[in-house]
């Protein structure tokens, strides 16, 4: 079964001590037998979007294992076009989000703004949901349609409120990450599909081997597995 990981970073962690070198991020990758990693550089994060995303694109040409995900940061986007439909054009693959370590709330109208360029331009978008469930529900009010979110960082404890967004929105789907406890990813698969599960771990900031051993060891079948650990990421992203 091929692994295919929607959740990677790299760069320098600034909220601690924590290695998430690019050098850790390959190694974890390697471990786990993940075949490629859809990556996003931390100085778009913490720094600034438009040198991290080519720091990305710089990094993903010179190792063919990651798949470029760019960031956008809401509070510092100002021009008139579409930055989403630029980033597509030089081969992003995804547009992750990072909320919390920016400061910023899904509820502004940059952020609005940036999805509908994003659902036009066919750019995915995966989104940190955490321990505010509050969250997904909210991006399945404002997200317009066509839009692909991908709710990341789903905890268990959120889980009926996310498979309740995905019930509404079809174009939506989720990450198996935190929510591999014990009967949690056979709930999701039953409840909207196997098809509607993709694997993110957010290596090297935490290890991805124990999401994927609860994805092998669990009720699913052989079948759904695959395309949990990197059938549907390789269809979302158009073919890895």
């Amino acid at each position: 079964m091929r692994i295919l990981d929607n959740h990677c970073l790299f760069g320098r962690w600034m909220k601690d001590d924590r290695d998430v070198s690019l050098k850790k991020l390959l190694s974890a990758l390697r471990s786990m037998g993940a075949e490629h990693g859809v990556a996003v550089s931390l100085r778009g994060v913490f720094y600034d979007h438009d040198a991290g995303n080519a720091e990305t694109l710089e990094v993903c040409r010179r190792h063919r294992e990651l798949v470029p995900a760019a960031t956008i940061n809401p509070q510092h986007y100002f021009g008139r076009g579409s930055l989403p439909a630029r980033l597509v054009r030089q081969g992003f693959r995804m547009l992750r989000f990072f909320p919390n370590l920016q400061g910023w709330t899904p509820q502004g109208v940059v952020f609005e703004r940036v999805l509908g360029e994003c659902a036009k331009a066919r750019l995915p978008v995966a989104f940190p949901i955490g321990k505010a469930s509050d969250l997904a529900s909210q991006l399945c009010r404002i997200a317009p349609k066509g839009c692909r979110v991908v709710l990341s960082d789903v905890y268990y404890g959120g889980l009926a409120e996310c498979i309740e967004v995905l019930r509404r929105r079809p174009e939506f789907l989720m990450e198996a990450g935190h929510t591999c406890v014990p009967g949690g990813l056979e709930v999701a698969c039953r409840e909207v599909g196997a098809g509607r599960v993709v694997l993110g771990t957010n290596q090297p900031l935490e290890s991805g081997l124990g999401a994927v051993e609860a994805i092998r060891r669990s009720e699913l079948s052989s079948r759904d597995q695959a395309a949990v650990l990197g059938g549907n990421l390789s269809r979302l992203l158009g073919g890895i």
